[in-house]
This record gives structure tokens, C-alpha cells and sequence, in this order.
């Protein structure tokens, strides 16, 4: 089953790669968004993420990604916002790296608690040091892929307050005309 879905995510993202998914995870601060990142084992900051699991959706595994690799609940988007490519060290090699592609799926924190593994350090940044925390330790083209999920992300929450405001608006103006009845 896990190599159906696999298949599924490789076929919708146009690749031969394996996929992953990494929750990118945020919380609003009055006017302002921080995000979550986590530890890799090697000590690189990253978004939570991991590999599709056969029992759920993609955005269910990014969501059981977060909560295991950074003890958050929230609310997770359906659908993946962007993808990056990054490389990650093959199992019993420390120097041999391979290429994978990762949907990022939008995670709105409502609540934390103490992660399930251990060691990953879950930290909140600003767009601008997330940004320069993700771009530490890798290569070019991998660094300025992942830090440009950030923007993407600040881009997607942006677009998502704008069609809030709207509905809000016109569910305003309903209510005026109701009363003005």
C-alpha cells in the first residue's frame, strides 16, 4: 500500500524521485507569523517531515510528522502549497546522499506539546531567520529551494487573510441589510 501511494504522489508531482511530506508549520503573533523548524539528525534546521504513510493522506502523514518530530496539533491543509527538492542521507551512509522531492503542506499550530522524538529541538522563527536557518549547511541550489518556502508561505497565509476578509465583509453587509429590513 505504502508504494501505491508512493506512486500516486510521484505521478502527481511529475517525478522519479521518492516523495515526502514536511508540515510548515506557523502561528500568528498579532500582525506577525512565526514558523516552526526542527533538528535534522545532522543538526540542520528543517520543517517536520517525513515519509507518506500507507494508512493516511498525505497532509494526515505531514500532520503525524509534526506532532511526532515537534508535538503540535493544528489545522493542516488538504492540499500540498508548494514543493522543494532536498537531499537525505541513505540509511548506514554518512556520506552518500540522495535526492528527494517534498510536497509542503500549510500547518496552522493551534497547540504544543513535548515531541515524541527526541533530540529535534522545535524552535519558532521569524520569516526573515527561518529563512537563514533552512539555508544553513546546504548546498545552493537545495538552500534557496527550501528558504523559498517560507515566501511561499507568507504568500499562500497572505492570499488566505484577504479571502477571509472578504467573506467577513460581505457577511457584514448582510447582516446590515438584515437589520435595515
Amino acid at each position: 500500500m505504502a508504494r501505491f501511494f508512493a506512486g500516486l504522489a510521484r505521478l502527481a508531482m511529475g517525478t522519479e524521485l521518492p516523495v515526502q511530506v514536511a508540515a510548515v508549520c506557523y502561528r500568528l503573533r498579532g500582525s506577525s507569523v512565526e514558523f516552526l523548524l526542527v533538528n535534522t539528525s545532522s543538526g540542520k534546521w528543517t520543517f517536520p517531515k517525513g515519509r507518506l504513510c500507507p494508512a493516511l493522506s498525505p497532509s494526515e502523514s505531514a500532520a503525524r510528522e509534526a506532532w511526532e518530530e515537534a508535538g503540535v496539533h493544528g489545522r493542516i491543509e488538504e492540499i500540498h502549497f508548494a514543493h522543494y527538492l532536498d537531499t537525505k542521507r541513505t540509511l548506514g551512509h554518512d556520506s552518500l546522499t540522495r535526492e528527494v522531492r517534498i510536497a509542503a503542506f500549510l500547518m496552522e499550530v493551534h497547540r504544543t506539546e513535548d515531541p515524541q522524538e527526541s533530540g529535534r529541538n522545535p524552535s519558532w522563527f521569524s520569516p526573515q531567520q527561518a529563512r537563514k536557518r533552512l539555508a544553513e549547511g546546504r548546498l545552493s541550489p537545495y538552500s534557496r529551494q527550501i528558504a523559498k518556502m517560507i515566501d511561499a508561505a507568507v504568500d499562500q497565509l497572505a492570499v488566505k487573510s484577504r479571502r477571509q476578509a472578504a467573506i467577513l465583509m460581505r457577511m457584514q453587509g448582510r447582516r446590515r441589510l438584515a437589520s435595515v429590513r
